[in-house]
C-alpha cells in the first residue's frame, strides 16, 4: 500500500490522537475518521483505524485497569453487540450520509436529555429503556462510521462515574467492542495483511499519545472533565450533521 506523504503524516497525526483520545476524555473519534478518509479511500480507512483504536484500548486498559466498573460494561455490552450484528445487516440499506444526520440528531437529543437527567435522575424502568436505546444504537453507529464514542460517553456521564471510572470503564468496553468488531470487518475486506503493517508503524504514536493523554487526565477537575466531554459530543453532532 503506498502513501503520500500528506497520506503518512495524516495517518501519523491520527495515531497521535487514537492514544490522547483512549487515555484521557475521549471524544476525539470523529476528527480521527476524518483524517483517515482524507489518507485512504473508500471503506479501507475503517479497516486501518480499527486495529489502532484497539491497541490504544489496550494501553488505556493497561493504566486504568483497576478502575472499571464491570457492571456496568455487562449491562450494556450485550446490547451494542446485537447492535452491531443489526448495523453489519443494514450497512447497504441506506447511505452514510443519511445515517450520519440521523446520528447527530441522536447525539444532539441525548446531549439535551442528559443535561435534564443529572439535575432529575430517571426512574429505574426509565433508565432501562435509556440503557437498551444507546446500547443499540451504539452498536449501529460503529459499524457505519466509528461514532460509538460520544453516545456512550453521554451513558457513562449519566451514571455518574467518577473521572478515573469513566475512563477505566470505557476503556474497558471499547477493547471487548473493537474486539468483537474484528471478525466483521475482516469478512468485508476492510483488514488486510497491508493495512496491518501500516498499524505496526503507528504503534510508537500510540503510545506517545497515550502517554501525553494519561497525564492530561490528572490535571483536570471532574466538572471540567464532564463539559469537554459535552463539547467533544456537541462538535461530533454538528460535523456528522452538516
Amino acid at each position: 500500500m503506498e502513501l503520500s506523504l500528506v497520506s503518512m503524516g495524516l495517518l501519523f497525526i491520527s495515531a497521535l490522537l487514537v492514544g490522547f483520545s483512549k487515555a484521557s476524555v475521549g471524544g476525539l473519534g470523529i476528527i480521527m475518521v476524518l483524517l483517515m478518509a482524507l489518507a485512504f479511500p473508500g471503506k479501507s480507512s475503517a479497516g486501518v483505524l480499527l486495529p489502532m483504536l484497539i491497541f490504544g484500548d489496550l494501553l488505556a486498559v493497561i493504566f486504568y485497569r483497576r478502575d472499571c466498573q464491570w457492571k456496568t460494561v455487562m449491562k450494556i455490552f450485550p446490547l451494542t453487540a446485537i447492535g452491531v450484528i443489526i448495523g453489519y445487516f443494514i450497512v447497504d440499506m441506506i447511505s452514510q450520509e443519511t445515517f450520519n444526520v440521523m446520528l447527530g440528531v441522536v447525539i444532539l437529543f441525548m446531549l439535551g436529555l442528559g443535561v435534564i437527567i443529572e439535575k432529575n435522575p430517571l426512574h429505574p424502568s426509565q433508565n432501562m429503556i435509556f440503557t437498551i436505546f444507546i446500547g443499540i444504537l451504539s452498536g449501529i453507529a460503529t459499524m457505519f462510521a466509528n461514532a460509538a464514542g460520544p453516545l456512550l460517553a453521554i451513558y457513562f456521564l449519566q451514571l455518574g462515574l467518577p473521572k478515573k471510572a469513566f475512563v477505566g470503564t470505557r476503556s474497558w468496553y471499547f477493547l471487548l467492542l473493537n474486539l468483537y468488531k474484528v471478525p466483521f470487518s475482516a469478512n468485508l475486506g476492510l483488514i488486510t495483511w497491508e493495512s496491518l503493517k501500516l498499524n505496526l508503524l503507528c504503534t510508537p504514536l500510540i503510545l506517545l499519545g497515550a502517554l501525553i493523554g494519561a497525564r492530561f487526565l490528572k490535571k483536570i477537575n471532574m466538572g471540567t472533565f464532564k463539559w469537554l466531554i459535552r463539547a467533544a459530543a456537541l462538535v461530533v453532532s454538528v460535523k456528522l450533521i452538516f
